[in-house]
């Protein structure tokens, strides 16, 4: 009798359920949408990187253009009074000393769809050890500020900020 009763049995259960298949379809559709959420995070990520990255490049790249200028058109103080371009420079390469990229704005580059950037330049003085970014009054004094600030579309923009000597 009990070989029967556990050959009924096990004839009765050699499948699955259709409730099982549903639970299994389920857990695993849950499961493959964790993933596929762990896999546009990831994508997001890297996108974000690569926009900072181009950022800090371009960021690069302008204020090395800037330091490769004199300080000043004035070779010795007293330095130029006014900030900004001097007569007949219109184009980046007739810059010739820092100030000249006060107020410059790139609002497309070719290269990098997306992305602009601007300059900002500003006497400064130093009192007491320490850089007043907003002396007042504004006066000629061996220290320049130049802010860049590059901007995307999509992100924040990444600014830095760099005090340059005369040298004297």
């Amino acid at each position: 009798m009990d070989c029967w009763l556990v050959s009924k049995i096990l004839k009765n259960t050699k499948g699955f359920t259709l409730v099982e298949v549903l639970v299994v379809l389920i857990l695993l559709t849950l499961s493959f949408m964790v993933f596929l959420r762990a896999l546009n995070t990831g994508k997001n990520v890297r996108a974000n990187s690569e926009i900072r990255t181009v950022q800090a490049v371009l960021l690069n790249s302008i204020e090395n253009e800037i330091r490769a200028r004199k300080f000043d058109e004035n070779s010795s103080s007293p330095w130029s009074s006014v900030i900004g371009k001097d007569s007949g420079e219109s184009l980046v390469s007739q810059f010739d000393d820092i100030d000249d990229f006060h107020d410059y704005n790139v609002s497309s580059i070719t290269e990098y769809p997306g992305f602009s950037y601007s300059v900002e330049v500003k006497y400064v003085s130093l009192e007491d050890g320490e850089f007043n970014l907003n002396p007042d009054p504004v006066v000629q004094t061996d220290f320049k500020c130049v802010t860049v600030t590059v901007s995307h579309a999509a992100r924040p923009s990444i600014t830095d900020m760099m005090i340059i000597s005369s040298g004297l």
